[in-house]
């Protein structure tokens, strides 16, 4: 596959394959795919990923076929390294020059590699020899965007890879004009090892569960700044550990240096464990003051805003005895003093009840 003609043909294809009882075995129309395309031409990466969180882990396009609507599955965040997702690999993919606008000097360009999942590219590779900086590939990238090249269905990419091959680095997609050199990272493994051969890069992040998860589970959406988050390694080690950790019932810390991101940390463990595991009802983030219960609750929402968890502040001891009781599976951001004057007061009460129910004469009794 080597032009967007190609692409948009096998896109096509994995569409109608993920939604034959959808669409009622019958495939979709050229005019019917025209509906869909359109759905996919994104003004920025950041609004192809405010699409690509989808509603409940599913990722959608619609179609109205005659009088019926049709809800059409591009993307489920569940079905991980499995169920109804296609990886692929692209190389050599000819970005042709535009002539929609005269203003921007246009060439035909030639992009290196490119990750597909269910046939929309998420992840692009750019590659260097050994002879030049990986920064070569940074400013290669910044200037295909002001090209237009990464527009249509290129236009979904969330994540960028540069390598020369004994230095790899990545960072989220953005405008050309926001790029930041200073949002590039290294990948560093377990053991805070760097991990900078473009094969090693490759096996630890680029393989599959882990390129699918980068996009899923350790891309944010800041609200605020309107510009997409990739989480850094140490952040995405400690999210790791917490769910296995979660998994066997164990106790631990996180500790992170300030301006590490333990904000950002702290809201994706909170928001994994209550997506990843059914059987919690509730992830309570616990503060020690009340302005950095405001604080903290402010930057949760703005990562929370496009997100599948609601996020709430409690103003009094009532309220988090309310939220704590409510069916609503949700990430509750409190303060140590609430929730231990709440457990004090629960405490008593069932030490009273006890005390009453001893035959002891007690206007607190039960």
């Amino acid at each position: 596959m080597k032009t967007e003609e190609d692409l948009w043909g096998n896109f096509r294809y994995i569409l109608e394959q993920n939604n034959k009882e959808r669409l009622n075995g019958e495939n979709l129309s050229d005019a019917e795919f025209e509906q869909v395309k359109n759905q996919l031409q994104f003004s920025s990466f950041y609004k192809a990923g405010e699409w690509l969180v989808g509603e409940n882990g599913k990722v959608q396009v619609h179609v109205q076929r005659d009088t019926e609507r049709l809800h059409l599955v591009v993307m489920n965040h569940e079905h991980i390294a499995g169920g109804s997702s296609v990886y692929e690999v692209i190389n050599q993919y000819s970005a042709l020059k535009s002539d929609d606008d005269k203003a921007i000097p246009r060439r035909d360009r030639r992009f290196d590699v490119t990750l597909l999942i269910n046939g929309l590219p998420m992840i692009h590779i750019e590659l260097k020899n050994k002879q030049h900086s990986y920064m070569e590939g940074f400013r290669q990238i910044k200037k295909y965007i002001g090209e237009g090249k990464f527009t249509g269905i290129f236009s979904a990419v969330q994540m960028f890879v540069i390598s020369n091959g004994v230095d790899t680095k990545y960072f989220s997609a953005a405008g050309d004009t926001e790029l930041n050199s200073k949002f590039i990272s290294g990948w560093l493994d377990r053991e805070n090892k760097p991990v900078s051969n473009y094969l090693d890069f490759a096996k630890s992040v680029l393989r599959i569960p882990e390129a699918h998860e980068m996009i899923s589970r350790y891309t944010v959406l800041d609200e605020e700044a309107k510009r997409l988050i990739l989480l850094r390694p140490y952040q995405i080690h400690a999210i790791e550990a917490i769910r296995e950790a979660s998994k066997q019932g164990k106790s631990g810390y996180v500790w992170h240096t300030t301006g590490s991101g333990k904000t950002l940390t702290s809201y994706k463990s909170t928001r994994n464990l209550l997506m990843d595991i059914p059987s919690i009802d509730k992830a309570i983030f616990l503060i020690d003051r009340k302005d950095l219960d405001i604080q903290t609750t402010m930057a949760f929402r703005a990562y929370a805003n496009n997100d599948l968890v609601d996020v709430d502040e409690t103003d009094n001891v009532n309220d988090l005895k309310k939220k704590l009781k409510s069916d609503d599976r949700q990430v509750i951001v409190t303060t140590i003093q609430k929730l231990h004057i709440l457990i004090t007061k629960k405490l008593n009460y069932h030490r009273l009840k006890t005390v009453g129910c001893c035959g002891l004469k007690t206007t607190f009794c039960a």
